[in-house]
């Protein structure tokens, strides 16, 4: 059943200013990335109302980001069964969703009672559970179904993704706060002799750059002797592993968890990575990252430091940005057209200078196989 507010959740409708909550949930539900860019939001959350109690409604794992921030906030995880993959068979079956998970955090904001729920996504799914679970008056991008009890806010357009949480939470709080994302409580490091670390992973196998290719940018710096590792979660096993098949020399690889991982780019010189995790986390810590994209917004999604590089030839296409549902060129997705040369070139920014890579080992380039599923 979907309800509208709680009695005592003291909602009105009117201006965003000045709002009356002082019980306030915030909701970033979705990976790592999302969390990341959500801790600008939080943190101005928490500077323009420092009276309030903050709930903080995140993934079990993702949300790490957000927990770590506030750590004295009431942390909430909740592994929402619809940010599960990407097609409703992975969302939807009644037998595959966790409602245990669902109980606990019906009770967790039963007892929290929020006044007002922060949304970050214009998402009728978020809209309808929480109503559903908590009635309470709502903030977000997009009010589909008009509900009455939800209040919407102008998206801001062409801007990093983190902007835009600040937009919401500056628009509902009338204080505008200049925040960045951040990774609290991980050490800072002098980068100026490290390695370069390079995370191949990504949450679709269109979004990854080919194992031959990143092969060729890590043959070019071991001839440079400029130190490489490589980084991953066990998803990434496969990709990482024919990436290995195609070097004469291998390099060191981690799995680690994510804490270390953290600690692995915080220490990095450079990192080389796709539109991933490891691109967020790297821009949260100040490490310049080369980004290669293909699919995705290179604005709302890609990097922001200046000292960063997104790397990109999609843009233009008729299917791009696309909504990652199925790639109309299979064979020949669009994050292959950026080239070897175009990473190379990205790290001499970084004073690292190397020579052009020997020619692949292994499977032609062509290969449909050579990205992860």
């Amino acid at each position: 059943m979907v309800r509208g507010p709680s009695k005592d959740a003291g909602f009105r409708v009117g201006p965003l200013s000045d709002p009356p909550a002082r019980r306030i949930a915030f909701v970033e539900l979705w990976r790592i990335g999302d969390a990341i860019a959500a801790t600008a939001g939080l943190a101005a959350l928490a500077t323009t109302r420092p009276e309030a109690q903050i709930a903080i409604v995140a993934h079990p794992e993702f949300g790490d980001p957000l927990f770590r921030l506030l750590p004295n906030a009431v942390h909430i995880p909740f592994p929402a069964f619809w940010t599960r993959g990407k097609l409703p068979r992975d969302k939807y079956l009644p037998w595959t969703i966790d409602y245990g998970a669902l109980a606990r955090v019906r009770r967790a904001l039963r007892r929290f009672a929020p006044q007002t729920y922060l949304l970050f996504r214009g998402d009728v799914r978020e809209q309808l559970f929480f109503s559903g679970v908590y009635g309470a008056p709502m903030v977000d991008f997009r009010n589909p179904l008009r509900l009455p009890w939800v209040q919407q806010v102008s998206r801001p357009s062409r801007v990093p993704r983190y902007q835009e949480h600040l937009a919401l939470v500056g628009a509902w709080t009338g204080s505008a706060v200049v925040r960045e994302p951040m990774l609290a409580d991980v050490p800072a490091h002098d980068r100026s002799g490290s390695y370069v670390l390079i995370h191949p992973g990504g949450s679709w196998r269109f979004k990854q750059w080919s194992a031959d290719k990143l092969a060729a940018v890590i043959r070019a710096l071991q001839a440079a002797r400029v130190p490489v590792k490589l980084i991953g979660g066990e998803v990434d096993r496969p990709m990482i592993a024919r990436i290995q098949d195609r070097l004469s020399e291998r390099v060191d690889t981690l799995f680690p968890a994510l804490s270390d991982f953290y600690a692995a780019v915080a220490q990095a010189r450079v990192v080389i990575c796709n539109n991933s995790a490891a691109l967020h986390i790297a821009e949260a810590l100040g490490t310049p990252c080369v980004s290669i994209t293909g699919p995705n917004d290179p604005v709302r999604w890609g990097t922001y430091r200046g000292h960063s590089h997104t790397l990109e030839r999609s843009v233009g296409l008729p299917c791009h940005p696309c909504a990652e549902k199925h790639c109309v060129r299979p064979d020949h997705p669009c994050i292959e057209d950026v080239q070897v040369d175009d990473v190379l070139q990205a790290l001499v920014s970084y004073g690292i200078h190397t020579h052009r890579p020997a020619p692949a080992l292994g499977p032609a380039e062509s290969d449909p196989q050579r990205v992860t599923t």
